[in-house]
């Protein structure tokens, strides 16, 4: 995940002026949701740590653009690091927490607000403070910017319902959370099942069709010291047996 290619594609999509204000908006808004989060964590459970913290880096800003990327990109599924597949809604959290165990020296508030901060914008939470593609278009077409736009690399502001940028319905946003939660309720759930499984194991009743072989063995068992099952008894252990005299050792080679 890098800017260069996260951003190339949205810059395809939103254009070179939308693209620019979206990074500019997202500096903006990832350090003051990250300042909120900080503020929050001590008023409600005393943690004074973030708030004393220094944060610096383009990384919250990358995750904003993640999340769009991701959820505007017509791919349904995303690879993380080649170890295993998510859905593309999901790669920014799956992202996050990844990245988080490989380098836990990372701001992990940090890159949660960049994905705040994108969801808001997906939501279309934000278009109060976005401008309008129409406005963008009009901003392309005064005289100041005549130069900067007969660039090369420059790309307008695409015309159309099949390239406009579109946010989602801002009423799909708690759907959305109610998902979230139901599915790491359902990931915690399995992993409290299978920790009490490998701790407590099934219990009795799950057990019962589960019969242990007794010690009976036969006569050629015993002499091995095993039981009927092919086991080692220990018990009857008594060493390795004493390597052949040399009288016999020649009595096998004739």
């Amino acid at each position: 995940m890098s800017t260069a290619a996260i951003g190339s594609l949205l810059e395809k999509r939103f254009g070179t002026l939308k693209h620019t204000i979206t990074i500019l908006w997202g500096i903006l808004l990832t350090s003051a949701s990250y300042i909120c989060c900080a503020l929050l964590l001590y008023m409600m459970f005393g943690i004074e740590k973030l708030m004393y913290q220094h944060s610096v880096g383009f990384s919250g800003v990358i995750f904003q653009l993640s999340v769009l990327e991701a959820n505007l990109s017509p791919n349904t599924t995303r690879d993380v690091f080649g170890f295993f597949r998510v859905p593309a809604y999901l790669y920014p959290w799956a992202l996050l927490l990844v990245l988080q165990f490989v380098m836990p020296q990372v701001s992990f508030v940090g890159h949660l607000s960049g994905i705040l901060v994108g969801t808001l914008q997906l939501y279309g939470l934000l278009d109060i403070v976005l401008p309008s593609e129409n406005y963008l278009r009009e901003i392309e077409e005064w005289p100041a910017l005549q130069s900067v736009k007969n660039r090369n690399n420059f790309i307008t502001t695409p015309i159309g319902d099949d390239n406009i940028v579109r946010g989602r319905n801002p009423g799909e946003l708690g759907i959305a959370l109610l998902k979230c939660l139901r599915m790491l309720w359902k990931f915690l759930s399995d992993v409290a099942a299978t920790l009490k499984v490998i701790i407590f194991g099934y219990g009795a009743r799950e057990n019962e069709n589960i019969q242990v072989v007794g010690n009976t063995r036969t006569g050629w068992q015993a002499e091995l010291g095993t039981t009927e099952d092919g086991c080692l008894d220990e018990d009857d252990w008594v060493g390795l047996p004493p390597p052949p005299s040399p009288s016999d050792a020649e009595a096998v080679l004739v």
